[in-house]
């Protein structure tokens, strides 16, 4: 009766032992493991710690308050759980699984927190020689099964406001999850409630700065997209040829905001696909919900586009680089806008070549056709220049006002001689102009054009701009 007692007492103390023992190993193992780490950083950098132990059922360790710092670039991590840590042979590492809690990365300008941020099977390969702290981190060639990070926050700290432009401020993600990311794989981006502050500045008409703040939200957000990790190496270092990246494989979200103190732009829903085929590269957005409010303005526009619907698709040509872009925006009751594009760019094999020339110098527009339908949207005009609500008498008057004006101030323009008449008598016509410029323009000789008031006169040459109203 005894012998089955005896037999698990002995067991469980033999079990005792060797779990003494392989702890020991292990310990031993890891403090080995930490000192060729620290001797593996850079000059001046430093690895902290609370506490370090072994987790033996997943062959790796956990830490405590973890502080690793390289100049003016510090992380810390309240809790650090790595599992089956193996050195690649090129000098990167692997991991089973990394489990973060309370993670926050400070830069000069920056500081990113998370409250917890979950990885499995990550890759990374070895720093990038010449290179210290973010920039020796290859962000192109990580490879990921899939990452989670909750409650994720970016602040910018600085305050260098540029006289003109968007200034960001800070960003807030209550869930952000990657799946299947790396070179040559297709990476899924899913987030829930993005929120976003910008800042921008101009220059009003006395040439004095104002600034205006601008919050970005986005309730839920779902991206598909072969070969990410190359279009990051792009922004990163800029040496992937875009002709690498295949258009995206599903687009999904919902409920995006743009708010300033004196309007908002809403859109329900926005879903897209993308395909590569037969040489061409094919892209479709269609969206639903466009709403537009300016309650604060002296005229207050409202516009409830409850079954508006947005459609957009591009088609680009891989031998030739000749793009065709295309889309319509109809609001019920308000108008339909219309908009085609037609572009050369370099072809693949010119992408390939990795020409210093910048893409904008290398896109050239060769013709945009606009379009627009909707008594009712000229019939606001009136207003939104009287700066009051007014009645329809008084519409019709003000837009009799304002066409007037409008011809005098285009008579040097022939090409435009149709506006003042349209606004006048829209009479359920469409407005269309064409541009097409000759030769065809880069589009950064065009921004440059478009940012001054000479430069948008100088593009109203007879040869290059027709308008009609049908």
């Amino acid at each position: 009766m005894k012998r089955p007692w005896l037999t698990a007492s002995l067991l469980a103390v033999i079990a005792g032992i060797s779990a003494i023992g392989i702890n020991h190993a292990a310990t031993v193992a890891l403090d080995r493991g930490i000192s060729r780490f620290r001797a593996a950083l850079p000059a001046g950098a430093t690895l902290t710690y609370a506490s370090a132990r072994p987790a033996i059922l997943a062959r790796g360790a956990l830490l405590t308050d973890v502080v690793l710092q390289n100049g003016n670039l510090t992380f810390r991590a309240h809790t650090m759980r790595l599992g089956h840590p193996i050195p690649t042979p090129d000098g990167g590492l692997t991991l089973s699984h990394l489990d973060m809690e309370d993670p926050t990365f400070q830069a000069p300008n920056s500081i990113i927190r998370a409250h917890s941020a979950h990885m499995t099977h990550l890759v990374t390969p070895p720093p990038t020689i010449g290179k210290s702290g973010v920039d020796a981190l290859d962000f192109g060639h990580i490879n990921l099964d899939r990452g989670i990070v909750d409650h994720l926050s970016i602040q910018n700290l600085s305050q260098v406001l540029q006289p003109t432009g968007t200034h960001f401020n800070s960003l807030t993600i209550d869930s952000v999850q990657i799946d299947s990311y790396g070179p040559g794989r297709t990476t899924t981006v899913t987030t829930q409630n993005a929120m976003a502050i910008v800042s921008r500045t101009a220059l009003q008409a006395d040439r004095t700065s104002h600034m205006a703040s601008m919050q970005l939200a986005l309730q839920d957000f779902k991206l598909t997209q072969p070969e990410l990790a190359a279009w990051v190496a792009t922004q990163q270092t800029g040496t992937t040829a875009l002709s690498a990246i295949p258009p995206l494989e599903s687009l999904e979200l919902s409920n995006a905001q743009i708010i300033s103190s004196d309007r908002s732009f809403t859109l329900d829903t926005l879903t897209g696909k993308g395909t590569r085929q037969n040489g061409k590269d094919s892209s479709t957005l269609e969206g639903q919900g466009f709403h537009f409010h300016a309650p604060q303005t002296k005229t207050p526009i409202h516009i409830d586009g409850l079954h508006s619907t947005f459609t957009y698709t591009q088609e680009r040509t891989a031998a030739t680089g000749a793009v065709h872009a295309q889309g319509l925006l109809a609001v019920p009751d308000l108008t339909d806008f219309r908009f085609t594009i037609d572009m050369t760019g370099p072809s693949d094999q010119q992408l390939k070549a990795k020409s210093s020339q910048t893409l904008q110098d290398a896109v050239r527009l060769v013709q945009m056709t606009l379009s627009l339908h909707g008594d009712r949207l000229v019939q606001l005009l009136p207003s939104v220049n009287a700066g009051h609500p007014l009645n329809s008498t008084e519409q019709d008057q003000a837009r009799t006002t304002l066409a007037q004006g409008m011809e005098m101030a285009l008579s040097p323009y022939p090409s435009l001689a149709v506006l003042p008449d349209y606004v006048a008598n829209p009479n359920n016509r469409t407005l269309s102009i064409v541009f097409a410029p000759k030769p065809p323009m880069a589009l950064s000789a065009l921004s440059t054009l478009a940012s001054t008031p000479v430069g948008v006169m100088s593009l109203l040459s007879p040869d290059s701009l027709t308008v009609s109203a049908q």
